[in-house]
């Protein structure tokens, strides 16, 4: 077994950092992210399924249709594949929980990568291989 003291990691992440790394195992992982005030993080989906609790703070977790309101002790799932928006209009920071099943093959395959965002400019779909910034997207559809 690990414990980890999530509020004393929060308090060490580097400027700029919103996901905090906690574990990584073979079919499970698990993160916090963290939304300063006045952060949106880019629409975007995965090739897994995600959940999220909210440990503090206040948000909102926009879909392609769908708007939800995020305050201390709510969960939120959101399947694979589907597009979604974090973004903290208040003046507290919000913290969130996150766990996600490693992505089978097959649904990496099927998303085209392991990240997809939606280009502002074009409204198009950018294929991240590796993750939102740590690769060039490639524009499709």
């Amino acid at each position: 077994m690990e414990v980890k003291d999530i509020s004393e990691i929060a308090k060490e992440r580097k400027k700029g950092q919103r996901r905090i790394d906690l574990y990584r195992r073979e079919n499970l992982e698990t993160w916090v992210l963290i939304f300063p005030p006045g952060d949106v993080q880019r629409m975007h989906n995965h090739p897994s399924d995600r959940t999220y609790y909210v440990l503090t703070g206040r948000g909102i977790m926009k879909g392609l249709n769908e708007s939800h309101e995020l305050s201390p002790g709510k969960i939120i799932s959101i399947p694979a594949h589907e597009f979604y928006e974090g973004s903290n209009p208040h003046d507290e920071p919000m913290v969130l929980l996150g766990n996600s099943h490693k992505a089978t093959p097959e649904d990496v395959a099927k998303a085209g990568g392991q990240r997809n965002e939606i280009d502002d400019k074009t409204g198009k779909r950018v294929i991240f291989q590796h993750g939102g910034g740590q690769d060039m997207g490639v524009l499709a559809d």
